[in-house]
């Protein structure tokens, strides 16, 4: 789907969504319990629930149901019950209510981007907050406070005209919420931080549909769950960032094409050089395929420094190897926030997955080669970004987030059209990354989460997964919130 006509979908899903269904049109509706046991939601509760609900409600009568049910990755092809938009914090507050009441088995949906499909369910809730998309910027305090619907277009686009910057993530469209909750990396981290590092606080509605402030100073317990611990723990209403500066919105940045015949070359290289790689650059690689027998090594490029330094820090970079293309300049950083929306696009079929690397083994070169060689349209696109500097200047243990001392992330994906094939390439997926798991760390930015299991979940939070347990049991020990890389409570 072309962006101007996911803008018009999505123009008109807003405008259809906003259209009251008729009370009239409300029946006992057949649901799943948190169990995953039959239930029914019966008319009379309903009709409560809308009577004071400012949002809308959309049930499978609605016409625009079928849209309004769609998530990023269109391999979820999930039906749920009930789909509310939430207008407000009471909205929320009142859709977990019901919810909890119900025992109805419930997916929270921001943006929707979650990869393995938990912001939507068979059955059960989704609560959406796409419609809150309020930011708030105090220059004088340099801090941000945004809604949980906003995408990071809907921030940069408030702080970056001022000189400001959220370091977040790489795709536009994503929604802050769920990558902030899981930690969020992106191509500012080694300079600013992961998104968590400058989260301020949150208001953030539990299980029990109590409203709580949690910062350092009030439920640290909370906060320190939150920065990592996805969302086990409730519904974040507000998030407050620190602000970092980003001169006239711009950085240097660039990519390097490569012919594919020297991928392994320039892995040796990528691995080497980026050991001992600068905070002021951030260094990607990677390889696309473009069409069947076409494709490309990548080498993709930020400098965040002294501009009249970039060049100097840049020409071991730029000078490596025959590149087809050399492209570094001075870009708007929104911009660059959007070169890879195209290939993210929404309601296409997915399948990604990603693992943290501690050292690098150049068997895991060898078997990357082999698997993506004549990949035929199943895995199109992977990358390798380098962690470090300002990353690992936080301790292991002072927030829920994993991966501190991790020296890279990988992920390797793909996506397709035709749904005819989803088990074909699903199944193709899960095989190759069977031959790459042996060459990577036991542990998982949780954003990349895709179908793995609960196993996985707590082997990856390592040394906190302890604490986080006692977090759930003290503020979802029913485990309302399980639609995520599930902390399950052990009460």
């Amino acid at each position: 789907m072309k962006r101007r006509d996911f803008i018009k979908h999505a123009g008109l899903l807003s405008v259809a969504s906003h259209i009251p269904i008729s009370r009239a049109s409300i029946h006992d509706i057949q649901a799943l319990s948190l169990e995953g046991n039959e239930i029914v939601l019966k008319k009379t509760d309903i009709l409560e629930f809308m009577s004071s609900f400012q949002g809308s409600v959309i049930t499978k009568e609605h016409y625009d149901y079928d849209m309004a049910r769609l998530v990023w990755n269109g391999v979820w092809d999930k039906r749920p019950a009930l789909i509310v938009f939430c207008e407000s914090s009471s909205d929320i507050q009142k859709a977990i209510n019901f919810s909890r009441e119900q025992n109805l088995i419930t997916a929270v949906r921001a943006g929707g981007h979650s990869i393995s499909g938990k912001s939507t369910c068979d059955g059960g809730i989704i609560i959406d907050l796409s419609r809150m998309r309020k930011t708030s910027v105090d220059l004088q305090r340099k801090i941000v406070t945004v809604e949980p619907g906003c995408t990071l277009y809907d921030m940069d686009s408030k702080t970056l005209p001022h000189g400001y910057v959220v370091p977040a993530g790489v795709v536009s469209h994503t929604g802050v919420a769920g990558l902030t909750l899981g930690g969020g990396i992106g191509s500012l981290m080694r300079m600013y931080g992961l998104t968590i590092d400058n989260l301020i606080s949150v208001d953030i509605i539990t299980a029990d549909g109590v409203m709580r402030k949690a910062s350092k100073d009030e439920n640290p317990d909370l906060f320190w769950g939150i920065r990592g611990g996805g969302g086990n723990f409730g519904i974040v209403t507000s998030f407050e960032y620190n602000l970092r500066p980003l001169p006239n919105g711009k950085v240097i940045v660039g990519v390097n094409l490569y012919d594919l015949k020297y991928a392994k070359e320039i892995w040796d290289f990528y691995y080497d050089y980026s050991e001992d790689l600068s905070s002021e650059i951030m260094l990607n690689a990677g390889m696309w395929n473009v069409t069947r027998g076409e494709g490309y090594f990548f080498l993709g490029t930020l400098f965040l420094g002294d501009e009249n330094k970039a060049e100097k820090a840049l020409k071991t970079i730029r000078n490596f190897g025959k590149p087809l293309s050399d492209d570094v300049s001075k870009k708007d950083f929104i911009e660059h926030q959007q070169v890879a929306d195209k290939r993210n696009a929404h309601y296409r079929n997915y399948y990604v997955k990603g693992r943290h690397i501690d050292e690098y083994d150049p068997k895991l070169t060898e078997n990357l080669m082999d698997g993506w060689m004549g990949v035929e349209g199943r895995f199109d696109t992977m990358r390798v970004v380098r962690f470090g500097g300002a990353i690992a200047e936080v301790a292991e243990h002072e927030t829920a987030w994993v991966g501190r001392n991790a020296k890279w992330d990988i992920e390797v994906g793909g996506h397709w059209s035709d749904r005819e094939k989803n088990e074909e390439y699903t199944q193709w997926g899960r095989d190759y990354w069977k031959n790459l798991t042996p060459y990577c760390a036991e542990r998982i930015y949780i954003n990349e989460l895709m179908d793995e299991d609960q196993d996985f979940v707590a082997t990856s939070y390592g040394q906190n997964y302890g604490r986080l347990v006692e977090i759930k049991n003290k503020y979802d020990p029913k485990n309302l919130f399980r639609l995520n890389g599930n902390i399950k409570p052990s009460i």
